[in-house]
């Protein structure tokens, strides 16, 4: 015990297992909620995958996401329900080193995003938000300036704003909570608004509404847009080769899902609430993304939506459209009530802003795991004892977010985030050797693991079948991400990420051979499952 003492930063993490499924659930929905992705991810998938049928690759994605990398994630945290996620499953059960890489990688990429977040929300959000409020309340002066917030001063001010105010709510502790359960509802009913909506409009009423659009000539009038986009080589309709193509992209309409195990050392009753909020997540948001994109497909018309997306996305076109033709923008020209329009898009924007915190928890949880285990340093690990939150874990996390804005807005795209979707494959495959592996590498974990984690098939673990099944699917995603630049990035921002895992590599040993020379065996941490 007085071995494990001098290890471990102290005997408990100062965090109170005080959140509910509800709480654990709005974390991983709010990295997937079906708003960001019927935007960000909708609208180009036309012109990556101009035969696809999104509805049909995300309905066949979400069985293959909940049956392996979500109840993966479940059975790992329900066994090992503690700060860190993967970092703590890949170093207690394959090596610590490797551990503490994908988690630097994942560490990376979280920041990254959130230069993606304060970016994308004043650019394809808040500015539909204010210029549709301007409509709504006929201010010529709301309409005018509705694009200053799509210009680098804009996007900087508006992120920053973002990043101080989500650092103060996390530093308070119950603040940020009770801001996600609101955000929770809010965003919620604005989705079923909108799907209600677009489900009982009807294409033809949009057609006549687009050609009454000023600026609307034969062109891109309603039928001329699929024949210019046929012009510029798409083809209307779908496959099913074109479908199967694209899902490690559809795929990425639902990562995220696996956010709640980062702080499962929070969680009430946690080998019940993690699982139900992971596959939870994965179910919740697949089946209102499917139901919003048929309702997509209703109102604006398959080949349109499709011709439209793949002329403002494809670079083959000069066409300029009167107004974008992402589904938060398209739905506004529909008649219905003013102040309808203004909540539908103000959940638009509140689903960015519901990243923005879910995002830092993670990358906050996997700082203070690091230090708790002392292979960072320790001072990351101190609890702000009124609020218990590691306030100063908050600090930093809240730097690397400002910084990656900066970098976001200068380049365009961070070079990290560029891979997201292989090296978020990489973390998956490599926690679900981990599972594999769990019954005969951590043993002594896996006896006090829940017994339906430990139940066997045919004599094989459970959780060993379902990391087989889980690494299958994972494999096949990075194949598909390797062979399409349109999905996995673009080779040339491959040495980005041999940089940042090397270095994690490099940082690791150097923590290790650190506390050797103060007489602290990092080995041992890693023999033991951290305390609560």
């Amino acid at each position: 015990m007085d071995e494990k003492k001098t290890v471990f930063v102290r005997n408990a993490t100062g965090f109170v297992r005080s959140l509910s499924v509800w709480n654990s659930l709005s974390v991983s929905l709010g990295q997937i909620t079906p708003m960001t992705s019927v935007v960000f991810v909708l609208a180009p998938a036309f012109a990556l995958f101009p035969r696809a049928n999104l509805l049909y690759a995300v309905l066949i994605d979400i069985p293959l996401l909940a049956l392996g990398p979500a109840l993966m994630y479940s059975m790992l945290a329900a066994s090992m329900p503690r700060t860190g996620g993967d970092y703590v499953y890949v170093s207690r059960i394959l090596n610590p080193a490797l551990g503490f890489m994908t988690s630097f990688l994942f560490v990376a990429i979280l920041a990254s995003f959130f230069g993606d977040v304060a970016v994308f929300f004043p650019s394809t959000a808040l500015n539909v938000l204010v210029a549709t409020a301007g409509q709504v309340l006929k201010s010529p002066y709301l309409i005018t300036n509705s694009g200053w917030f799509a210009t680098p001063v804009g996007e900087f001010v508006t992120g920053t704003i973002i990043t101080a105010g989500v650092g103060a709510l996390l530093i308070s502790g119950k603040a940020v909570w009770t801001y996600l359960k609101i955000i929770f509802v809010v965003v919620m009913i604005g989705t079923v608004l909108n799907i209600g909506f677009l489900a009982i409009s009807h294409s033809s009423a949009f057609a006549a509404d687009w050609n009454a659009l000023p600026g609307v000539n034969s062109s891109i009038s309603y039928t001329g847009v699929i024949s210019t986009a046929v012009a510029n080589g798409f083809k209307p309709g779908w496959t099913w080769p074109a479908t199967f193509g694209m899902l490690a992209y559809a795929t990425f309409t639902l990562i995220g899902f696996q956010f709640a195990v980062y702080s499962a050392g929070e969680a009430k009753n946690a080998t019940r609430t993690i699982p139900a909020a992971v596959i939870g997540a994965v179910l919740v948001a697949g089946l209102l993304l499917a139901v919003w994109i048929l309702a997509v497909y209703h109102a604006f018309g398959f080949n349109f939506f499709s011709a439209a997306n793949y002329l403002a996305n494809c670079g083959c076109s000069s066409v300029t459209f009167p107004i974008s033709t992402t589904v938060n923008s398209l739905f506004t020209i529909l008649p219905q009530n003013g102040w309808l329009i203004i909540i539908e898009s103000f959940a638009f924007a509140g689903a960015w802003i519901w990243a923005a915190p879910t995002n830092f928890i993670a990358m906050i949880r996997n700082l203070f795991a690091w230090s708790f285990d002392r292979v960072g340093p320790s001072w990351i690990a101190d609890m702000n004892p009124r609020t218990n939150t590691p306030t100063k874990a908050i600090v930093i996390s809240v730097i690397l977010g400002e910084i990656f804005l900066v970098v976001f807005i200068k380049t365009a795209v961070s070079a990290i985030f560029a891979n997201t979707v292989i090296i978020e494959g990489a973390i998956f495959l490599m926690s679900s050797i981990a599972a594999i592996l769990f019954p005969y590498r951590a043993k002594r974990a896996f006896e006090l693991a829940p017994s339906w984690v430990k139940s066997k098939i045919a004599g094989v673990p459970a959780v060993t079948l379902v990391g087989i099944f889980s690494a299958a699917v994972e494999i096949f995603i990075l194949y598909q991400s390797f062979s399409n630049p349109a999905v996995g990035g673009s080779s040339t921002s491959y040495p980005w990420v041999a940089v940042f895992a090397i270095s994690g590599l490099i940082l690791f040993y150097i923590a290790r051979e650190y506390r050797k020379r103060q007489g602290i065996n990092l080995s041992l941490v890693f023999a033991e499952i951290p305390p609560e």
